[in-house]
């Protein structure tokens, strides 16, 4: 073999030994850390009380073991939220790209008509959840335009 098949299978070697090497210290250390912080805590929790002067220790065992609970408890209800916020924000975009509503948004630039076509766009376009919200806000200014009109 010439010099430079040999350099080839040498790093080659030494590439798969390395990555090789990396894998068993990761998978060992982390078989060796326990995988909730409350798992420690509850170990020594349950050791056995050397001494009278436990009470104060135990205690705090079981602050940090609530306070860990409501931790987990708070980051699970953090995930939900953004996925449920998440999942609205889909909807949302599905409704606004869909052809209804970019026909209603259309006929709402061409057509005098607005207080109709303003509930079409927000029965096409909006979420039922902001619609109640929308109508409001589009009645306010429909009705803010009837003043300007009867003004002018």
């Amino acid at each position: 073999m010439e010099l430079g098949a040999k350099a080839i299978i040498g790093g080659a070697a030494l590439f798969v030994l390395g990555g090789l090497s990396v894998y068993l210290l990761t998978s060992s250390t982390s078989s060796a850390v326990p995988s909730k912080p409350a798992a420690t805590v509850t170990a020594l929790y349950a050791a056995p009380a050397p001494t009278n002067s436990t009470t104060a220790s135990d205690s705090s065992a079981t602050n940090a073991e609530s306070f860990y609970a409501a931790a987990d408890a708070r980051r699970e209800q953090q995930l939900i939220d953004k996925a449920e916020a998440d999942r609205l924000a889909k909807l949302k975009a599905i409704k606004e790209r869909s052809v209804e509503c970019k026909f209603w948004k259309q006929q709402n630039k061409t057509t005098s008509a607005s207080a109709k076509i303003d509930e079409k766009i927000d029965e096409h376009c909006n979420l039922p959840i902001s619609s109640s919200a929308s109508s409001e806000h589009s009645s306010s200014d429909s009705s803010e335009k009837n003043t300007s009109n009867n003004a002018g």
